[in-house]
């Protein structure tokens, strides 16, 4: 900055002792480019950032205001402030058409307007293939979802009443929500269900309110608020990271507005039925089913009797050497996936057996301490 100037003098200088019009001119221009070099106020930064990002708009991308398919989402100032819960949703799809690619997963949790929990479900979902032998679930090394998973799942049909029932009465929240705004839109079309556009909150255009980050996919914006990254690309795992998310940008934003109220499902109770999967699957630091119970949803379906017994029948002889390795405890997931059980359901099931065991155990009146050691031993390898 001092050379510049110093040049600056000179130029001047010159220019009043030869009255070279055409210096003056240079000097201004040298003066101009050391204003927009070397001292940038904080505001035209800003300014240049919200421009890079302009290219998030589009059909593609939620707008403040507008109207999708099934959604239309909030704004800073225009419309009515709801008091309402929250329901995040997050699919996983065959591909990105929504014409021709389909649903292969949903899940929604629900929490209030504190971030408290309310609950959770999340299913598989059978595309309806044309020719199950050539079944095709799309980016399978993204969403780690095989065909055999999806063909015993619930049908987006069967599902759709207990969908909309736990849409009911919440302001929808999803990450790029106009992805899943098309294909809802066109799976309830082929159904022939026709709802009122739903409030809609996109964290997507929420983050580029409050914060400047280099993109906005997910990863990114979590990161960006120090929320640790929980099974991406699975949609239970996308669900629980946005219900950490939506808090803190909420908490900088403000309430936001909405100009359709919430949607009040009329849907009677459909099959209930659901498959619930467990991907990523790792011993951690609390042993091998306590992971499991952790990834499940926290509800499913009711357990039967033909359950309950198929799946003790399972653990027991995977605890006749006292312990459960890794393959066991991914055959005990799928099983409890293909019951379509959830975190409650499973975790009854470790508890009801270990009260079993202890039950045994004090038949003569007393627990010794080697049986003290093994009760904890077995509580720690059912992960209660």
């Amino acid at each position: 900055m001092k050379r510049t100037g110093f040049i600056l003098f000179h130029l001047v200088m010159t220019a009043l002792t030869n009255g070279i019009w055409l210096v003056f001119l240079i000097a201004y221009l040298i003066f101009k480019k050391s204003r927009s070099t070397n001292n940038i106020p904080d505001k035209a930064i800003s300014r240049n950032e919200t421009q890079f990002r302009q290219k998030f708009s589009g059909h593609r991308f939620a707008q403040e205001s507008a109207k999708g398919a099934v959604f239309t989402y909030a704004s800073l100032s225009q419309g009515e402030i709801l008091n309402a819960p929250y329901a995040i949703i997050d699919i996983e799809t065959t591909g990105l058409d929504k014409k021709q690619n389909r649903i292969i997963e949903i899940a929604v949790r629900r929490i209030d307007h504190k971030g408290v929990f309310i609950d959770e479900i999340s299913t598989l979902i059978n595309p309806e293939f044309s020719n199950p032998e050539f079944a095709d679930v799309g980016p399978t090394f993204i969403h780690h979802i095989l065909p055999e998973h999806v063909l015993d799942a619930p049908t987006f049909s069967e599902f759709a009443p207990e969908l909309l029932n736990r849409l009911s009465g919440s302001i929808i929240v999803a990450h790029h929500a106009a992805f899943e705004d098309g294909f809802l839109g066109a799976a309830f079309a082929r159904l022939g269900i026709g709802i009122p556009n739903l409030p809609c909150i996109d964290t997507l255009w929420l983050a580029r309110q409050v914060i400047d980050l280099p993109n906005y996919k997910m990863p990114t914006v979590i990161d960006a608020f120090g929320i640790e990254e929980e099974d991406a690309h699975t949609a239970l795992g996308d669900v629980r990271m946005l219900s950490k998310l939506l808090p803190i940008l909420l908490s900088k934003t403000g309430p936001l507005r909405f100009s359709v109220p919430v949607f009040v499902s009329t849907m009677q109770n459909g099959t209930g039925r659901i498959k619930t999967r467990v991907s990523n699957l790792s011993k951690g630091e609390k042993g091998w089913m306590a992971n499991v119970l952790k990834k499940l949803p926290e509800s499913g379906q009711s357990l039967t009797d033909t359950v309950v017994e198929s799946y003790l029948e399972m653990l027991n002889s995977f605890l006749a050497d006292g312990k459960i390795i890794g393959d066991e405890a991914k055959e005990l997931a799928r099983m409890a996936g293909r019951s379509g059980l959830g975190m409650m359901q499973l975790k009854e099931l470790h508890e009801n057996y270990f009260a079993s065991v202890e039950k045994i155990a004090l038949e003569d009146g007393v627990i010794t301490e080697a049986e003290k050691k093994s009760l904890s031993s077995l509580k720690a390898q059912l992960g209660i």
